[in-house]
């Protein structure tokens, strides 16, 4: 009994252990390489504390695109952070959500609620010597990700 009980235990703990791998991979930050001159990032299910703690790391000014949510819940726990930030576009709520104190820093604030109406904006705000970071939560973050990788397929070049 005590051994079937070990092997039920083992297969549950691996079975956690690739679940939280898995996840972990989904949630980090990814290199896309360039786009338009700027070094893309992709960061998808994104924790805020780290999101902000990477956005205040990034030598350059940052182009974001984000569902309201990512980008919202990061600059109200970390204000701070709109110094960084020179055009944000929130795909999925053409309102914004956010004290207009935290924005005034930020050159260009765009909301739309289609990430093709956020790719077509995008192209607006081109900007060499700066990062391009795409994020998406929520439940169609995968939706998200596969139409990022699609417009990064179709507007980069080798």
């Amino acid at each position: 009994m005590e051994s079937k009980l070990k092997v039920n235990t083992d297969g549950r703990l691996l079975e956690a252990r690739n679940e939280g791998l898995k996840k972990m991979k989904e949630s980090t930050l990814r290199p896309q390489g360039k786009l338009w001159g700027m070094d893309t990032f992709s960061w998808y299910q994104p924790n805020v504390n780290l999101l902000a703690n990477t956005l205040h790391a990034f030598p350059f000014p940052i182009v974001w695109i984000g569902n309201s949510e990512d980008i919202y819940s990061t600059l109200d726990d970390d204000p701070s952070v709109c110094c960084q930030l020179k055009t944000i576009i929130t795909f999925d709520n053409a309102q914004i959500n956010t004290p207009i104190d935290a924005l005034n820093k930020i050159d260009n604030i765009v909301c739309v609620q289609t990430l093709k109406d956020a790719f077509a904006m995008l192209k607006s705000f081109k900007l060499k010597n700066a990062v391009l970071l795409f994020s998406a939560s929520g439940e169609n973050w995968r939706e998200g990700k596969e139409e990022f990788e699609f417009f990064l397929s179709m507007h980069q070049t080798n």
